[in-house]
């Protein structure tokens, strides 16, 4: 004995397959793109610690740099005497503050990424410039100055032994 509605039954029976059949396939299809998904965030994020890792080297470097011109800045601020190795030494001082700064200018160019925390850092290295100029300039005028009052020095006791020797002949 065959159901009546046997027709309805195979129909509902393949209508289940291919519903459970397409049902399968849009899983495994979404589970496809979400593990290729996952792929490219995980790629992604790779890149972004890549970048984050570069960035914090460049800032590292910077602040190195920024360290040693400070101690710079500080051994030129002890020198008081006028000699020809403290000069020197000035001299040296100057120079390793300008070559850290050159580097950090280098550095804040060839970063890529603008953010506000280099455009600080460019301020800064460009104060550095000024200040190195202001000690530079400091240090020539002090240098001038001692070049004077030693000159005045010698006039002075020029002038001591040319009264003295008036004053020793004229009987005074």
């Amino acid at each position: 004995m065959r159901p009546v509605n046997s027709s309805d039954l195979r129909n509902a029976y393949v209508r289940f397959v291919l519903y459970f059949v397409a049902l399968i396939a849009f899983s495994i299809v979404a589970l496809y793109f979400f593990f290729l998904t996952s792929n490219r965030e995980v790629a992604m994020l790779n890149e972004r610690v890549k970048q984050s890792d570069n960035l914090i080297a460049v800032r590292t470097d910077i602040n190195n740099n920024f360290d040693i011109i400070l101690q710079r800045m500080q051994q030129l601020s002890q020198y008081t005497k006028m000699n020809a190795e403290e000069m020197n030494n000035q001299t040296l001082l100057l120079n390793d503050i300008q070559e850290c700064n050159l580097k950090i200018q280098d550095k804040l160019h060839q970063n890529p990424v603008a953010l506000k925390s280099f455009e600080l850092y460019k301020k800064l290295s460009d104060n550095i410039s000024t200040a190195a100029n202001v000690k530079d300039s400091l240090y020539t005028t002090r240098f001038q100055i001692e070049s004077l009052r030693s000159q005045l020095e010698s006039c002075n006791r020029t002038n001591r032994s040319a009264v003295n020797r008036i004053k020793g002949r004229f009987g005074r």
